[in-house]
């Protein structure tokens, strides 16, 4: 006998990460009303990051489509759509499946789209539909939004636009000159002159960018207040990597230690390890980071010292992930029981997308198949698509991607991870 208790919960769990077993539910349990579940995950974008992980319109309309509720919970969407205040990335999720919507012949669904773009936008996203309005109607499409926000600059002479809305339809339509339709448009049409200028005006400003510091040395760069942390994305050579380095060992400044001691944060310290593992052991500051960025700078080292020191401390620590990450230099056969009763302690989606990040670059770094267990614990409680990705990416490539998770993949919610199959015939 069916416990539909459990099977609904088992569907909320599914839905909100975005795993394709909330689809399998469906297709075993046709009798069941999920309408409640899936108004829910549409009307709120549960993504880890709803601004990274764009909307999951195509995976929501999927279940959607299997339901005998698509009446209900289309108008519970499209309501959504008219009322959503506080979340960017619901609203554009929203935006997204009422666009799907329009694409099967839903003229109330398109006219929500129009009837919702900028108009009362969430501070910082007035640019909220423009895509999906782009998608259906192309160049007249374009025309409404230029006069639309041309008609808000007037009525606000503060407003700021730019250009990414003109380029990025440009970029999809190389056989249309955008800005020149648009200008002979605004030779009748006041609003969309507005639009025009405002946009020339920013894009000037945009221009006036402050003339690039120059410095005698690498070392003067990485003791200026902002250039160190720029320091840290380019490309350092050996050399520079020394003449750092070496600063550090001696320098009494702990401001400019801090400072110096951060670009070994994304490159390998290249002189003794035991320095980074003494600074790692030091008692954490109020004033200052440089345990934190001491301990981050171990997972690029290498030593029996620095191992036992991580060992010692990831079972007992708030933040395991921060000891972990030491297990990317440091990995032996055997850590990954360990690590997978670190990920089995804790639950808040905040933890566990930490954990993620830790253990993929653990597995890109060290390939074995024992990746399986830890990484399924974390597939199981994760709600980031992106990182999820990763793992399923990870499993398979060390051949250990169990049959259950191949069928939840054909419909996850992070469309590339559907592409994943294509790259194996298991």
């Amino acid at each position: 006998m069916r416990n539909t208790g459990i099977i609904h919960k088992t569907f909320r769990h599914s839905i909100k990460r975005g795993t394709g077993e909330a689809h399998l539910i469906i297709l075993n349990n046709p009798d069941i009303d999920f309408s409640n579940d899936i108004i829910s995950a549409c009307l709120t974008n549960f993504a880890y990051d709803g601004q990274c992980e764009n909307s999951r319109g195509v995976y929501l309309s999927e279940l959607i489509s299997l339901t005998s509720q698509h009446n209900k919970i289309r108008d519970a969407i499209l309501e959504g759509l008219a009322k959503e205040q506080g979340d960017t990335w619901a609203l554009t999720q929203l935006f997204d499946l009422a666009k799907i919507f329009a694409q099967q012949g839903d003229v109330k669904a398109k006219a929500a789209i129009y009837d919702r773009f900028f108009s009362f936008p969430i501070e910082g996203a007035d640019w909220a539909g423009y895509s999906e309005i782009l998608e259906l109607d192309g160049m007249e499409g374009m025309k409404f939004i230029a006069e639309k926000m041309g008609r808000g600059l007037t009525d606000n002479p503060d407003g700021w636009q730019d250009s990414s809305i003109i380029q990025h339809f440009q970029d999809d339509n190389p056989g249309i000159n955008v800005l020149e339709e648009l200008r002979k448009l605004a030779l009748e049409n006041r609003f969309i002159r507005s639009y025009l200028e405002n946009v020339k005006i920013n894009e000037v400003k945009a221009r006036h960018r402050k003339e690039t510091a120059r410095y005698n040395d690498i070392i003067e760069e990485a003791l200026t207040s902002e250039p160190y942390i720029r320091l840290s994305r380019r490309k350092l050579s050996p050399r520079e990597l020394n003449s750092i380095a070496s600063r550090l060992m001696t320098e009494q400044n702990t401001g400019f230690q801090e400072k110096l001691l951060f670009v070994f944060t994304e490159f390998k310290f290249p002189l003794e390890s035991e320095f980074i593992l003494q600074l790692a052991n030091s008692k954490p500051g109020s004033k200052n980071r440089i345990a934190e960025f001491a301990l981050n700078a171990l997972q690029y080292l290498k030593s029996d010292s620095i191992r036992q020191f991580a060992l010692e401390n990831i079972g007992r620590s708030r933040k395991p992930e921060i000891f972990t990450n030491i297990l990317i230099s440091n990995y032996s056969t055997g850590d990954s029981r360990l690590l997978a009763e670190i990920a089995r302690k804790f639950n808040s989606e905040h933890s566990i997308e930490r954990l993620a990040c830790s253990y993929i670059d653990i597995y890109q770094a060290n390939k074995t198949k024992e990746c399986k267990a830890p990484l399924e614990v974390l597939y199981g409680k994760m709600n980031c698509g992106i990182h999820r990705n990763q793992i399923i990416e990870l499993l398979i490539n060390n051949n250990v991607l169990d049959g259950k998770l191949k069928q939840e993949i054909k419909y996850d919610s992070y469309l590339d991870s559907r592409e994943l199959l294509k790259t194996t015939n298991r």
